[in-house]
């Protein structure tokens, strides 16, 4: 992040006062919990937020060699992504022309692939997506008129990031338009040149935004992680600032006040804050200290969510303890958010499914929190 925006960030923490509050949003909101348990809205974010997208699929160096690929699922449908020879991206629907099983399996990264052969009956496709070859068919397809090589879908890649729309009919993607400002933050960090050290995977019954929910604010620091968080981080507000329907909430170290209270030329938010970049609908890029952390988001049904979690480091580790480093920080995000966020969100979302909660509240103090569900009920109004 830039050193005069870091500062300019700072300066709204040295100006906000008691408990922060001049960090506060403009306003509160009273939200439906049907929000979280009406299967029909359910489908219609899917419909509207993730398959029109674009959504953030991956970022560049996790694709670093021709052949890398990345395969997942947004909205249900299953979408591969692959480098390109000549450095390109090329997004196809992940599933063989054939009778349409997977060709490369769910929710799996690889290097550097030659070519993809479906595990069903063999049929082969160049990184491209194009038919290569129908093994062992003896000419009983050569009559099939229509084209067989992987259907393709839209894929953008600036400032280290891969985003693709799983709807083809939606058209190309403008990274910098969809970001809506962002971009200059998210490019200042270099995602491109991180390093994937892993990731992992795990399915919560809970709404999709409740995963979400649980980064928007930093208010619940000092009751739900009371041993874990509470002693290092504040409790009271996060910065917050949106970028069209996305938004940052920088979540702070009670220690920051000792650095704004240094003179402004030595400012640096880098070691206090952990900085969250929401990008709208599924995706959430966080800068800590010394590392990215990336969770991308796979809505199952309404109350069933898999979470795609990665831990990126700036250069590649040195050693095996150096990597070990980056593993236990991962270790670490997935012990407290499974065992104290997710784990209490689950008990949250039995609450709201007996329909005996009909609203929830969120304050002023949860400025980010306020502002994704403003956003997402405000698309969904928009399109109905």
């Amino acid at each position: 992040m830039r050193v005069a925006r870091q500062i300019e960030l700072l300066e709204r923490v040295a100006a906000a006062g008691p408990q922060l509050a001049g960090l506060h949003g403009e306003t509160s909101m009273v939200n439906d919990a049907s929000a979280y348990t009406e299967p029909a809205r359910f489908e219609r974010e899917m419909a509207t937020l993730f398959r029109t997208g674009p959504v953030l699929f991956a970022l560049s160096c996790e694709l670093p060699h021709a052949g890398g690929y990345r395969a997942a699922s947004v909205a249900g449908v299953p979408i591969a992504v692959v480098r390109q020879t000549d450095g390109s991206l090329r997004a196809m629907v992940n599933a063989c022309r054939h009778r349409g099983a997977p060709v490369i399996a769910p929710n799996t990264n690889g290097a550097s692939a030659g070519a993809f052969s479906c595990p069903y009956h063999s049929w082969t496709y160049d990184i491209d997506g194009t038919l290569r070859a129908r093994p062992g068919s003896a000419g009983a397809f050569d009559d099939v008129t229509i084209d067989c090589n992987l259907h393709r879908l839209p894929v953008a890649e600036k400032h280290g990031m891969i985003f693709v729309r799983a709807d083809a009919t939606g058209g190309d993607i403008d990274v910098d338009s969809f970001l809506a400002g962002a971009e200059d933050d998210l490019g200042s960090f270099g995602l491109g040149g991180y390093v994937h050290i892993e990731t992992r995977t795990n399915t919560w019954p809970i709404n999709w935004k409740l995963v979400l929910d649980t980064f928007t604010e930093s208010y619940h620091v000092r009751t739900l992680h009371k041993a874990t968080l509470a002693p290092t981080f504040d409790s009271f507000c996060q910065i917050f600032e949106p970028f069209g329907p996305h938004m940052v909430g920088v979540g702070l170290r009670k220690d920051v006040v000792d650095e704004v209270a240094k003179p402004k030329a030595e400012w640096s938010l880098l070691p206090y804050g952990t900085i969250q970049y929401f990008i709208v609908p599924g995706a959430l890029v966080v800068h800590q200290v010394d590392h990215i952390e990336l969770w991308r988001l796979q809505p199952i049904d309404v109350r069933t969510t898999t979470t795609v979690t990665s831990i990126f480091a700036p250069t590649e580790p040195h050693s095996e303890r150096s990597r070990n480093y980056f593993v236990k920080n991962l270790d670490l995000l997935l012990n407290v958010t499974g065992n104290e966020d997710f784990a209490l969100m689950a008990k949250i979302q039995a609450n709201l499914d007996s329909g005996a909660l009909p609203r929830v509240v969120y304050g002023r103090n949860e400025p980010s929190l306020v502002h994704l569900h403003q956003t997402i009920n405000h698309v969904l109004a928009s399109t109905s």
